[in-house]
């Protein structure tokens, strides 16, 4: 995989000026108004737990009540199209990804929205690595599943065409030789459960998504995608230490409000946001759904998501994968 993603280091918490600024400010409310976190994935998926986490944790510090509203389908596009076109009141945000916000972009040839126009970071909501699992059967190893995918195709799925774990499997299979068909699904929990049935063969997916299956032994973890093992997978090697190297990829959730949402704004919930991170209870909340509490200022995100999009589209030229596949 050319220039693969490496998100292993860790991002720096730093409060921004503008989120301390608006402390002042964070007395005002929008009336009442229910604060919107529109997520592209149903119910249940990482991504909405996070959403409903957060949204938990700032309601009572905005002074309004946060409604998740669950959009899926069409890659992500369908909720961030929606996300991109409401008032840019600072009432509806959305919980973006590297698909949606870093991904997308490179792989289709006529985007409904401009995640680089329409959109700007406000919150980091964690960050995670991801494991690579297989049915029951086919292998007990990473070495092992290299050569079954070499001799026969295999099944792959992910949680929607364009998703960083399409691309992921999109690269092994183009850089390593493999024999393998791309199956996208509307969401990690169908897709797991796809996979422990035997319907589909392999996934990359979020730690916290696959966790239980794995303790199940409904399906077997492989290799993770950190530089090294994960905590909550100790016993699972990372793809450099089984013998795979150049193959890293970390994933993020993080909220994006419009552009034209005014900086006073954008600081008050990003204040509510870093203060949440604070939390013990949220910390546990976002550890146990496998990801990693992390924060930057909402320009430090705009500097890292413009590098994340340059690497993503290296990717995406590399395996030549489009969204229509």
């Amino acid at each position: 995989m050319t220039a693969p993603h490496r998100l292993g280091r860790r991002l720096a918490l730093a409060l921004p000026a503008l989120a301390l600024a608006a402390r002042g400010a964070g007395a005002q409310t929008a009336g009442g108004v229910p604060l919107r976190l529109v997520v592209p994935f149903p119910a249940g998926t990482t991504p909405d737990t996070l959403a409903r986490l957060y949204g938990a944790a700032i309601s009572g510090p905005l002074g309004q009540p946060v409604v998740v509203d669950n959009r899926a389908g069409g890659g992500g596009m369908i909720a961030a199209e929606f996300a991109a076109r409401a008032a840019p009141d600072g009432n509806t945000l959305f919980v973006g990804s590297n698909g949606t916000i870093s991904i997308n972009k490179h792989i289709t040839e006529r985007m409904p929205f401009d995640p680089d126009r329409d959109f700007r970071p406000v919150a980091f909501l964690g960050v995670s690595m991801q494991v690579l699992v297989v049915r029951p059967g086919l292998a007990t190893d990473l070495a092992g599943f290299l050569a079954h995918a070499r001799a026969e195709e295999v099944n792959y799925a992910s949680v929607g065409a364009g998703s960083a774990g399409h691309l992921f499997m999109a690269g092994l299979v183009s850089q390593l030789g493999l024999k393998g068909q791309h199956v996208p699904y509307r969401g990690a929990p169908q897709a797991l459960l796809e996979i422990a049935a035997g319907r589909v063969e392999v996934m990359v997916a979020a730690i916290g998504s696959a966790l239980p299956l794995i303790r199940e032994g409904k399906v077997v973890a492989l290799a993770v995608t950190g530089p090294g093992r994960d905590p909550l997978l100790p016993e699972v090697p990372s793809f450099e230490q089984a013998g795979v190297p150049g193959f890293a990829l970390g994933v993020w959730n993080a909220l994006f409000a419009q552009r034209a949402v005014p900086d006073a704004t954008v600081g008050r919930i990003a204040a509510a946001i870093a203060d949440a991170q604070r939390d013990e209870s949220v910390r546990r909340g976002v550890t146990a759904a496998g990801f990693t509490v992390e924060a930057l200022d909402p320009a430090s995100m705009s500097r890292f998501i413009a590098e994340e999009s340059a690497r993503w589209g290296e990717i995406a030229r590399a395996t030549g994968v489009r969204l229509t596949d």
